[in-house]
Order: structure tokens, then C-alpha cells, then sequence
């Protein structure tokens, strides 16, 4: 199965933390600091979908809140 699923991707690129503090850790619910990588950008011929490592969740509005 995951070589049938691995044959519709047409690139994969690892997708990093830029200086905004979007990307946390679930365990530490830290930022992820900037230039680490927190995830995919995975293209196959349909579509571009952005996944995340499974430590990592994405928060854009985190701070707005607290």
C-alpha cells in the first residue's frame, strides 16, 4: 500500500519553521524554532498537501489568545 501511494507523488519537499511562532511541539507545546523541519509538502498530480509531523501541530493565532 505504501508503495501505491508513494507512486502518485510526484516530489516531496521538507517544509521548515520560518520566524513566526505558528509551529508547536505537542509534547513540550513549545515554538519549533526557526529552520527546523516541521513537515512535508507532498505534490501528486491532483494536488499539493502540506502534512505535518506527527510531534508537531500548527497554531497561527496561538499568541492572540494568551
Amino acid at each position: 500500500m505504501i508503495k501505491s501511494k508513494m507512486e502518485q507523488i510526484n516530489s516531496m519537499d521538507i517544509m521548515c519553521a520560518t520566524e513566526v511562532e505558528e509551529f508547536f511541539y505537542k509534547d513540550t507545546d513549545e515554538p519549533v524554532e526557526e529552520g527546523e523541519p516541521v513537515g512535508l509538502d507532498i505534490d501528486s498530480p491532483f494536488e499539493v498537501e502540506f502534512v505535518l509531523f506527527s510531534n508537531i501541530y500548527w497554531n497561527p493565532n496561538k499568541y492572540d489568545y494568551e
